[in-house]
């Protein structure tokens, strides 16, 4: 509708209000999906929608009886330095699957933290520990920027295929760091492979920034679109707020680890 005309048939106010609309319409351009702008703690790559469904992981997934030697989780262990008496941290523990290992490990001196930012899990958590038995135990509801962790607390902290969801993840690896005691060790356990790696490093040689996405390869499937991250974007990240790398390494089928100390 012409403007003269629509001066004639609306009120001074009403008019007002459908020209605005009219400009925002015309003008407005579609905003960036939030995964993939910079966020507010100067992360430059998208993020992972979080996991919400079962606890036990799509197909029983998180559960699987050969998932401890397909991550070397035992090795893993070794190289985070977890013994009886450790303090340790599992960060989006999910259904609880590591939580449980590094408490049988840890024994009754020691302590295992489970963070989560959705209740049903640590309610699930809860339950499951008690089960079994395991009075070191505790789980910790946090949020998409703070674990909520207690500081200087912890020996070990563990990110099991998580990290990749983080909202922020460098805000998270700050208030990580703030919970670790000097000389701990965090492990990340994610997926890529040695394409991504490339793609990677070639953006960050590039442009300074990695790929806005984590993985450039989505494969259709809702359950692993992308939910893998290249390694060289941990390593970049975990120096960034100050850790120092110890080692990685290949897992079984395209997880590795990556292993970084509080100095």
């Amino acid at each position: 509708m012409p403007n003269r005309l629509l001066r004639r048939a609306l009120p001074a106010a009403l008019l007002a209000a459908v020209l605005a609309a009219l400009l925002r319409s015309q003008t407005s351009a579609a905003p960036a999906t939030p995964s993939a702008q910079t966020k507010p703690d100067g992360t430059a790559r998208q993020t992972a929608h979080p996991w919400t469904g079962s606890p036990y992981g799509p197909g029983n997934d998180f559960e699987s009886v050969d998932r401890a030697r397909l991550l070397r989780i035992k090795q893993v262990m070794d190289d985070m330095g977890i013994k009886p008496g450790s303090s340790v941290a599992d960060i989006g523990a999910g259904g609880g699957w590591f939580t449980l290992l590094a408490a049988r490990r840890v024994g009754p001196q020691g302590r295992v933290y489970a963070e989560e930012i959705l209740p049903k899990y640590t309610r699930f958590i809860q339950k499951r520990a008690q089960r079994e038995g395991l009075k070191n135990v505790r789980t910790i509801l946090g949020s998409t920027t703070n674990p909520r962790l207690p500081l200087n607390t912890l020996d070990a902290v563990m990110i099991l295929n998580a990290y990749h969801e983080f909202e922020q993840p460098l805000a998270m690896l700050r208030h990580v760091s703030a919970s670790m005691k000097h000389g701990a060790r965090l492990a990340f356990i994610e997926r890529d492979d040695d394409e991504l790696r490339r793609e990677a490093l070639d953006a960050i040689a590039k442009t300074g920034r990695p790929k806005h996405r984590v993985d450039e390869k989505p494969d259709g499937n809702e359950f692993t679109d992308d939910h893998r991250l290249a390694l060289p974007i941990v390593e970049r990240e975990a120096a960034a707020v100050g850790f120092v790398k110890l080692k990685s390494y290949r897992l079984g089928e395209d997880n590795y680890t990556l292993i970084v100390e509080k100095k």
